[in-house]
């Protein structure tokens, strides 16, 4: 009996249309999000933590405070923009990696792997473009220790009211570097892992297997500018809606006043979330776009 061997839709060249892949990103976001939501909500607590890395809480006091001090609900704090943030990422991000995959294919002679970097790092830019709001959004819901949750309405209206229009992409520079950099290792990385477990494609879920390990790899490298990313987000809120600091001085003060360390607290949970979330998101993405496919072909038929 002939083992069924799934199609790698990421890989340089595939046939994937703009609709099929943001339908199929948009999919994988919104399952990817529901599913590791509260682990995002501890490691933007522990990345806002002012004190050292020595001093930092453990993740389970973060945990056990949090609940007790905000209810359990607290552990889904800003949970609505982040949905939102992860279908419009997912279907962005997809979507502009398979515009961009047909275009190099075409127009471009670079080996899969060094292809898969470069077009994850432009699928990287787009899809922080259209999604940067709901991502600042996010961290200052999550930030709130209050047991009564903000509003998303009324988060908005006082980020344009103390910072203006502008005031909705502070941090995005940071950002950009963050995500643009995660993103393509992200898919460099899986392309590298699909291409090593090549002889086990037959094996349930090894999209995701390979998913994990790309996100874990990732993160691992570019952790220190997520951090910075969310320290940029809250500065206004911390220090002031008068302060204003560039992305350079917030990390020079992080170094001086919490150590190199500091800029890897949550790290432990981060890859706990984001190598699932990944995993999640990726043979999401793969097997929605098998049954999309199937499903047309039966349709032509």
């Amino acid at each position: 009996m002939s083992k069924k061997i799934r199609e790698d839709h990421l890989h340089k060249g595939s046939n994937v249309s703009p609709y099929e892949a943001l339908v199929a990103g948009s999919i994988s976001g919104a399952v990817a999000r529901a599913v590791t939501a509260p682990l995002d909500t501890i490691k933007i607590r522990l990345q806002l933590g002012p004190e050292g890395y020595k001093q930092r809480k453990p993740a389970f006091t973060i945990v056990k405070n949090l609940i007790r001090n905000e209810g359990v609900v607290a552990l889904w704090k800003g949970n609505v923009p982040a949905e939102i943030l992860y279908i419009l990422y997912g279907g962005v991000q997809f979507t502009s990696y398979s515009v961009l995959n047909k275009w190099l294919s075409k127009h471009g002679n670079l080996n899969a792997h060094t292809h898969a970097l470069i077009v994850g790092g432009g699928a990287g830019v787009a899809s922080t473009l259209v999604t940067y709001p709901f991502d600042l959004l996010r961290t200052r819901l999550v930030a709130n220790s209050e047991r009564n949750l903000l509003s998303m309405t009324g988060t908005i209206k006082n980020i344009i009211k103390q910072d203006g229009l502008v005031g909705i992409f502070t941090g995005v520079r940071p950002a950009m570097l963050s995500v643009t950099s995660t993103t393509a290792l992200m898919f460099w990385s899986y392309e590298l892992a699909r291409d090593f477990a090549n002889d086990y494609k037959h094996i349930p879920f090894i999209e995701g297997f390979c998913g994990f390990l790309a996100g874990a790899t990732a993160k691992g490298i570019t952790f220190p500018l997520d951090t910075l990313r969310k320290r940029c987000q809250m500065y206004p809120v911390s220090h002031g809606k008068d302060q204003l600091a560039s992305s350079f001085t917030i990390f020079k003060n992080i170094i001086i006043q919490e150590g190199v360390f500091g800029l890897y607290k949550g790290f432990g949970v981060s890859i706990l979330k984001t190598a699932p979330t990944s995993a999640i998101s990726l043979f999401m993405y793969e097997y929605t776009l098998t049954a999309l496919k199937k499903t047309n072909s039966n349709l032509v038929i």
